[in-house]
């Protein structure tokens, strides 16, 4: 994923990378942060999202769709994501074809990178939460249509192990 990111943002385009193990929402330019965040996530953060109300944060590549001001969001500002993608819709019929979940379940929606973060712990029911002034300033520099890539971690099991 940290090359995909490279390959996404070569161009001098801005890119947000979410890493859920770091607790991390980076801004990337040509390929390397030029600023990093503190992220607080869904409160079962550390699978992939599933199904709605699993309160988990999903992983992939998504774009901004929408941009909320203050009193368009129930947040302080947000940025809303193109969850759930082709790539999540085809993993949830599949799923539900094996019977891996129940056949009634919904795939879930309204994920964003939001305010009023800074709780110091995971709360959200799947999005990304930033600190107010964080926010402020991934507001500012992100527009519609700026790639996201949320991922478990940058970092392998065996950089951990070391």
């Amino acid at each position: 994923m940290a090359r995909l990111a490279n390959m996404v943002s070569s161009k001098g385009q801005t890119v947000g990378l979410i890493d859920k193990l770091a607790a991390t929402c980076s801004l990337l330019r040509y390929g390397k942060a030029t600023e990093v965040f503190h992220a607080e996530f869904g409160q079962n953060w550390t699978g992939d999202k599933i199904r709605k109300g699993d309160k988990a944060t999903p992983e992939g590549v998504y774009k901004i769709i929408k941009k909320k001001n203050t009193g368009n969001t129930r947040y302080y500002k947000s940025l809303l994501l193109n969850y759930p993608n082709a790539e999540d819709k085809a993993r949830f019929s599949a799923m539900i074809k094996k019977g891996l979940i129940p056949g009634n379940s919904k795939i879930g929606s309204l994920i964003e990178i939001h305010g009023e973060g800074g709780k110091g712990v995971s709360w959200t029911d799947g999005c990304i939460a930033l600190s107010n002034a964080d926010m402020d300033k991934v507001f500012q520099q992100c527009k519609v249509s700026t790639p996201v890539i949320i991922i478990g971690s940058q970092r392998t099991l065996n950089e951990y192990l070391k």
